[in-house]
C-alpha cells in the first residue's frame, strides 16, 4: 500500500537516457523492473517504487511508498541519481508534496545516549533513548551521525529540492552502520553492540560520550532478520550482532553459520542457543579466507539462503560468484560491513 507519494518534473532530463541509466542501476542492485517501455519505466525497491515517464521533450518522476521515512530515502536516491550526471537539474527538482525546508529529514531522529556497558567479548553495549517506532524485523541496520571531536554537532536538513543536505567540512558527520540488537518500543529504547576497534572513531566516541548527549540516528535500512530455508552464513565480528538478531528472530532456523572473530574474546559474544543450527567458530588465522570459503559454498546453497557480511573486497567477490551461479537476490544477503 502506497500511503506516501510525490511527483516532480525533470526539465532538461532526457527520458531515453534516464531509462537506460535506471535499467543499469536496477541490474547492478538486483532491483525488480515492474514496467519498461516507451511509455515509462517502474522499478521496485525495498523502500518503494520509482517511476519515470516522458513529459514533452523531457520526463517526469513519481515515487511511492508506505512510510514517510522511506519517501525521504527515495527522494535522496532520485536526486543523487540525477545529480551524478546533471547537477543543475537535480538542484531544480521541486516535489508535489511540498517540502519542510530546513527541517530534520523524516528518516532521521535525534536520540540520547542513555547507557553503555562493556561486555566480556570485546564489544560495548550502548542504549539510546528516543523515537524507535520505525524499527522492525524487516530492516535492522541504521547509521549513527557522529560529530568530529571538539565540534558542535550540525545535523542534516532538507534542502529546497527535497533532498537531505549534509553538513560539510569541519562539521562533516561520521556515519558508521550498526545493527539494532534490541528495540524496546514501549520504552523507546534502541540497543546496539559496538565492536571495540582501538583508535576507531566510533570507539573513541562511545568511550567518552556523556550520558544524555544527543546523537543522530538515520534509517533503518539494509537487510531484515527473517530467513526461510537453511542458512549458509559467513560473518566477521562486526556482523556478530546481526547474526545474533537473526538467530533470535528465527527459532527454527537450520543450516550452518561460520563465525570469523578477529580476537579470541569476540568468540564469546552472547549468541542465542539454536539446536537446529550449526555454529562454527573459525580460527583467527582463517579470517583472511572468509570470502573464498563463502565462494566455495555457493554451489552447495541450492534452495538455502546465503548470508555474508564482512570486508568490502570479500563481499564484492562473493556477490559476483553468487550472480554467476544464478543465485536469486531474494535468497541472499551479501553486504560490506567495513
Amino acid at each position: 500500500m502506497s500511503d506516501h507519494t510525490a511527483q516532480t518534473e525533470l526539465p532538461g532530463v532526457n527520458f531515453a537516457a534516464l531509462r537506460q541509466a535506471t535499467l543499469a542501476e536496477a541490474a547492478e542492485h538486483d532491483l525488480h523492473v515492474e514496467q519498461d517501455g516507451a511509455q515509462g519505466i517502474v522499478v521496485g525497491t525495498y523502500y518503494g517504487r520509482i517511476a519515470f515517464a516522458p513529459s514533452g521533450a523531457y520526463c517526469k518522476a513519481e515515487i511511492s511508498t508506505a512510510r514517510a521515512d522511506f519517501l525521504q530515502t527515495l527522494k535522496d536516491s532520485l536526486v543523487d541519481q540525477i545529480g551524478s550526471v546533471m547537477p543543475d537539474a537535480a538542484q531544480a527538482i521541486r516535489w508535489s508534496d511540498g517540502i519542510r525546508q530546513g527541517a530534520l529529514p523524516d528518516n532521521a531522529r535525534l536520540m540520547t545516549v542513555q547507557h553503555r556497558e562493556m561486555l566480556d567479548c570485546g564489544f560495548m553495549r550502548v542504549t539510546l533513548a528516543g523515537d524507535v517506532a520505525r524499527f522492525s524485523d524487516s530492516a535492522i541496520h541504521f547509521r549513527l551521525g557522529i560529530a568530529q571531536p571538539g565540534k558542535t554537532p550540525q545535523w542534516p536538513r532538507i534542502g529546497e529540492n527535497g533532498a537531505t543536505v549534509w553538513p560539510k567540512g569541519e562539521h562533516k558527520l561520521h556515519l558508521p552502520v550498526y545493527t539494532a540488537r534490541r528495540v524496546d518500543r514501549e520504552n523507546g529504547l534502541l540497543v546496539f553492540d559496538l565492536f571495540i576497534h582501538e583508535g576507531g572513531r566510533t570507539t573513541d566516541w562511545a568511550r567518552s560520550v556523556e550520558l544524555g548527549t544527543q546523537i543522530l540516528v538515520t534509517g533503518p535500512g539494509g537487510g531484515g532478520c527473517t530467513i526461510t530455508g537453511p542458512v549458509f552464513g559467513f560473518a566477521d565480528d562486526t556482523a556478530f550482532p546481526a547474526i545474533a538478531r537473526i538467530m533470535e528472530a528465527n527459532p527454527d532456523l537450520t543450516g550452518r553459520i561460520m563465525l570469523y572473530p578477529s580476537h579470541v574474546d569476540a568468540a564469546h559474544y552472547p549468541f542465542p542457543k539454536r539446536t537446529g543450527l550449526e555454529v562454527v567458530i573459525a580460527s583467527e588465522a582463517a579470517r583472511p579466507t572468509m570470502g573464498q570459503a563463502a565462494c566455495d559454498a555457493v554451489s552447495s546453497v541450492a534452495d538455502g539462503f546465503l548470508w555474508f557480511a564482512g570486508q568490502k573486497a570479500m563481499a564484492t567477490q562473493v556477490r559476483k560468484m553468487w550472480k554467476e551461479h544464478g543465485g536469486a537476490a531474494e535468497r541472499s544477503y551479501i553486504s560490506a560491513f567495513w
